[in-house]
């Protein structure tokens, strides 16, 4: 093959990435291994491979920077991003990183290869932190109880609604139960005038949300799906009441919800908080109205929110690497550090001293309201405990298809929305019991 096909198949750049890699962990493993040809003074290096994309690479980058501008340890940061992580380090699982993030989805994989190099709480700086950490951040990466990695971020699904539509309506998306959410957008659906109650997008999550704001019990104590119980029933009869008399809409391009409730086509969406800035804008661009932030409505009114975000994990797989990578870990946790991947990416803070800050700071400014509002709503299911963290193996192609297929079928009348159900939680738990015992804590530090 010629020079010229190799750049066109990006071949060249894939090798030329794998030989900087291999030079990085040639020198690490020389580091580790206390090599004479290494001065005593030499900074070591540790590798972060991660999977991000877009503002949280960004966010990665500066942080990245920062650190190996400020960290006292002599630490040299290598952050790298990698597709196809995990069969990456099954391939070569003595020579994996340091650090990888990872997605709460992935976590039984990685405990269940050995992957996970040491957990939070053997770090003593992570430990005298915890209290701060929001309960949700400690929740949602945990494995047999024990937290196996935290979360650099937050996000969670909401409601976005036009205040001033509903509010004509009578609707207190504040207090709203799930007979208010059903009367009121059916009530905002008018097919003459192209205007429709709610939009969803059609993706296995939005079900998910929504079995979780039911107060369902997602996952079980013994850590198997178990949402085919009676509130997760009903949540599925309400969406099948909603989409199936076409008050509310599933919608393949999530773009399509955002426009239309920025046009005030639609009176309301069920999105990720993730989106809060790009629905900000649409409304800007459209009809500029107030907008309500709430959580999905539940039986009763509010319902339990589901928590998401991306994680931060230690897989170095000796004791000298592992305790440098807790101490870069404890840095990204850092209020510093999280107040510059708050504002850098889409996702809220983990820790509640920087949420308050940040809400003291916005309260002397109008521009920040929605945000504050976002914030405040994160404290709130904090302190009351209606929260969620994302169950463990929702990933697996099997239960995100059989949770789609059946928000999906919810659009037809003649659906069993009870049946629907049930078979999404036998397709979830399909391969559950593949995991392993988590990392055992160390009898010398406390689990958090």
């Amino acid at each position: 093959m010629t020079v010229n096909g190799i750049l066109q198949n990006g071949a060249l750049a894939r090798v030329r990435r794998w030989v900087g890699l291999v030079a990085v962990l040639a020198l690490l493993t020389a580091l580790a291994s206390g090599c004479d040809t290494v001065p005593e003074q030499e900074r070591q290096i540790l590798v972060l491979w991660h999977t991000l994309t877009g503002a949280e690479a960004t966010a990665l980058e500066v942080l990245t920077d920062q650190f190996n501008a400020e960290n006292p340890w002599r630490l040299v940061l290598v952050t790298e991003y990698q597709d196809n992580l995990l069969e990456k380090l099954q391939v070569a699982p003595d020579h994996r990183p340091d650090l990888i993030t990872l997605w709460s989805a992935d976590l039984a994989a990685y405990v269940a290869l050995g992957m996970v190099g040491a957990v939070p709480s053997q770090s003593a700086e992570i430990q005298k932190s915890w209290s701060d950490f929001l309960p949700m951040a400690g929740a949602l990466y945990q494995s047999d109880g024990v937290p196996q990695a935290l979360p650099l971020g937050l996000a969670t699904y909401l409601s976005y609604s036009n205040s001033e539509w509903l509010g004509d309506l009578g609707y207190d998306a504040a207090e709203a139960t799930w007979e208010d959410f059903r009367r009121t957008v059916c009530a905002a659906t008018d097919p003459t005038r192209g205007q429709i109650g709610v939009g969803m997008p059609a993706r296995s999550s939005i079900f998910l949300a929504f079995l979780a704001a039911s107060g369902s019990q997602i996952v079980g104590t013994d850590g198997y799906y178990a949402f085919s119980d009676v509130p997760g029933h009903e949540a599925a009869a309400l969406l099948k009441t909603v989409l199936s008399g076409n008050c509310g809409l599933a919608y393949e391009d999530r773009e399509v919800g955002i426009e239309r409730l920025g046009r005030s086509s639609m009176a309301m969406v069920i999105e990720s908080s993730e989106s809060l800035l790009q629905i900000e804008q649409s409304i800007l661009s459209g009809r500029n109205f107030d907008l309500a932030i709430n959580p999905i409505p539940g039986p009763d009114g509010p319902g339990v929110t589901l928590w998401y975000g991306p994680g931060l994990m230690v897989t170095a797989p000796d004791i000298v690497r592992q305790e440098a990578a807790l101490q870069a870990m404890a840095w990204f946790l850092s209020p510093e550090a999280q107040r510059t991947w708050g504002a850098t990416t889409r996702y809220l803070p983990i820790r509640r001293s920087v949420i308050e800050l940040e809400l003291e700071e916005v309260g002397q400014t109008p521009a920040g309201a929605l945000s504050a509002e976002l914030w405040s709503l994160a404290l709130d299911a904090a302190d009351q405990g209606t929260w969620v963290a994302w169950p463990e193996a929702t990933n697996r192609i099997t239960c995100r298809a059989s949770l789609l297929r059946g928000l999906l079928a919810l659009q037809h009348p003649e659906a069993d929305a009870v049946a629907y159900v049930d078979t999404a939680v036998t397709a979830c738990n399909t391969g559950v019991d593949f995991r392993l015992p988590a990392t055992p804590e160390p009898t010398v530090t406390p689990t958090p």
